[in-house]
């Protein structure tokens, strides 16, 4: 199996974890377990770069470190947290800059709590401003580390922004997409289980036409294909079972 059959199987898998799976803890956990890491961290807010304003947080830290993590006030020194809704695309964790002994001391910290060395992490944001970070660690060697992310970086900011959509829509209430009337009657015949050619011979367009509505959807709704997007589109009430 070549590497892009593999990581498009495994993006078909999260997708179907994060669209089934009823906890968001548990939906963080198989995500993990998915990617073959030691932790994931999804941590979203309601109000700007403010990470602390109507926060939203599921994680698989072990108790110990995110009761240390309390007791220190960490969340004041975290520079992972603070870059992560400031910045705007993914960072590896050893690019940011130590720039206080409290920092260092929070690195080593996470270390000895079985968190890192190595981490990963995506910034998202939606229309409304709604901002998420999605970050994974990892206490691979620093070879295996490079290889991972060589494979897998597409994959989780696909990821990462399926999940920040699902919170936005089930926690903030925001952000169901737009489809067009056209959309619709596209998605509606591949729920009939209409090929896109058949589909632009019933709508009278062309094949290519018909392929970018669908690609439009497919894009919309966070989806890897038609068939996928035709289910969700029955779950958010554009089309009828």
């Amino acid at each position: 199996m070549t590497t892009e059959v593999a990581d498009e199987k495994m993006l078909l898998k999260a997708f179907s974890i994060i669209e089934n799976t009823r906890e968001m803890e548990l939906t963080i956990s198989e995500l993990r377990d998915l990617l073959k890491i030691d932790h994931a961290v999804y941590h979203s807010s309601k109000l700007g770069t403010n990470p602390s304003a109507d926060m939203y947080i599921r994680l698989t830290y072990p108790a110990s470190w995110i009761k240390r993590y309390l007791q220190m006030s960490y969340a004041d020194v975290d520079p992972v947290v603070r870059e992560g809704f400031l910045r705007t695309v993914p960072f590896s964790w050893s690019e940011l800059t130590i720039e206080s002994a409290a920092q260092a001391s929070f690195f080593a910290d996470a270390l000895a709590h079985g968190v890192g060395p190595h981490g990963y992490s995506i910034p998202v944001v939606n229309k409304h401003g709604h901002r998420g970070l999605f970050s994974v660690s990892s206490s691979q060697s620093e070879q295996e580390w490079k290889r991972f992310l060589a494979v897998h970086r597409s994959t989780m900011i696909q990821i990462a922004n399926r999940l920040h959509r699902r919170v936005v829509a089930e926690v903030f209430y925001e952000d169901r997409p737009y489809l067009t009337t056209r959309e619709i009657e596209c998605l509606r015949w591949v729920s009939l289980g209409k090929s896109t050619n058949e589909i632009a011979a019933i709508l009278h367009i062309s094949p290519h036409t018909a392929r970018d509505y669908l690609k439009s959807v497919r894009f919309k709704l966070d989806c890897v294909t038609s068939a996928q997007a035709a289910t969700k589109a029955i779950k958010l009430g554009f089309l009828k079972a």
